[in-house]
């Protein structure tokens, strides 16, 4: 194997000078920001995005990010794969949903001498403090909180399953969670429903 140049040398040595700056502006961003496989591989991610997903950088290394998100809307994650298969750079922004909430996945295709990427920055819907419950919806969340399902709900209040599966779905998109359990947990944590009681109310 032929020995390196010092032109080549001093120029690997400026661009991992740069990789090393890049690497430290992006553990101080307060944006969660990301950088992934063109498969969706995360290879780092800064403790801003850890953080949003209640976790450590090291922790998201080499792991898929649909582990961690689910496009709210299936044809945005499905236009972006074929956009990427095609060749396309172009930025996509998907509504997603994760274990700490929703927000918006920004994902742009990146190129660099070492091949193609992805650059994700995460921007979160920000968390009602001041949510008010219709009587129907307290109900409705007092039973689901203790257990019930949606078909007990719906026969102890008199109304449908769609009805019931539509206010816990209004409810998810006010609070800003994914499902029934998270929504149950961020009304504790907001005190519309009294942790010291059961069943609850």
């Amino acid at each position: 194997m032929r020995e390196a140049t010092p032109d080549l040398r001093a120029e690997q040595r400026r661009a991992g000078m740069w990789r090393n700056r890049f690497l430290a502006l992006l553990d101080r961003t307060p944006v969660p920001t990301a950088i992934c496989q063109l498969d969706g591989t995360i290879t780092v991610a800064n403790p801003a995005f850890a953080e949003t997903l209640r976790t450590r950088p090291s922790q998201l290394r080499d792991r898929h990010v649909l582990d961690f998100f689910q496009a709210k809307v299936r044809r945005d994650y499905e236009k972006l794969v074929a956009g990427l298969k095609s060749g396309g750079r172009a930025r996509l922004v998907i509504a997603v949903q994760f274990a700490g909430g929703t927000g918006e996945l920004t994902v742009q295709a990146v190129s660099d001498d070492d091949g193609s990427g992805l650059l994700m920055t995460l921007r979160t819907t920000p968390v009602p403090t001041d949510v008010q419950l219709s009587d129907r919806e307290s109900e409705i969340l007092r039973l689901i909180a203790g257990g019930a399902t949606s078909a007990a709900v719906a026969a102890q209040l008199g109304i449908t399953g769609d009805g019931v599966n539509y206010h816990l779905t209004r409810m998810s998109d006010r609070f800003g969670v994914p499902n029934r359990t998270a929504l149950v947990a961020r009304a504790y944590s907001l005190g519309l429903l009294d942790p010291t009681s059961w069943p609850p109310h």
